[in-house]
């Protein structure tokens, strides 16, 4: 089967019902099974007992009325946000993504970005 390469500008990232995919500038999805090795009579298994993950992002920064503002509400309630990232035909969504951090940062260039890391259960399928 062909390898199939999606740029990263062909990805769509939508924070609750906003897509923020123009704003977005770099991401990272992490997918995270824990394992506990159990030792058995004659051997020994593995069992998964949590299914984690997380998410972090950077994105120019916008303020407090666009995603900055999203995060930051989301952030100080201890609410969670919906998270879904589409990249060629796969499809990443966490139902229930929890805001962990939220940083903004400006440099001498006078770029202003935000960035953010995100915990929760997210999955991964076909989109077709």
């Amino acid at each position: 089967m062909p390898v199939i390469s999606v740029a990263g500008s062909a990805f769509t990232v939508t924070i609750g019902a906003t897509a923020y995919s123009a704003q977005v500038t770099k991401g990272t999805i992490n997918l995270k099974n824990t394992v506990t090795r159990v030792k058995t009579l004659t051997d020994v298994a593995y069992a998964t007992t949590d299914k984690d993950g997380g998410l972090s992002i950077e994105a120019i920064y916008d303020d407090e009325t666009g995603l900055l503002g999203a995060l930051t509400t989301a952030m100080t309630a201890g609410t969670s946000v919906s998270v879904t990232i589409v990249g060629g035909d796969t499809k990443w969504t966490g139902t229930a993504m929890y805001v962990e951090t939220c940083d903004s940062g400006f440099d001498a260039t006078n770029l202003a970005t935000i960035s953010a890391t995100f915990t929760g259960v997210m999955s991964v399928t076909d989109n077709p």
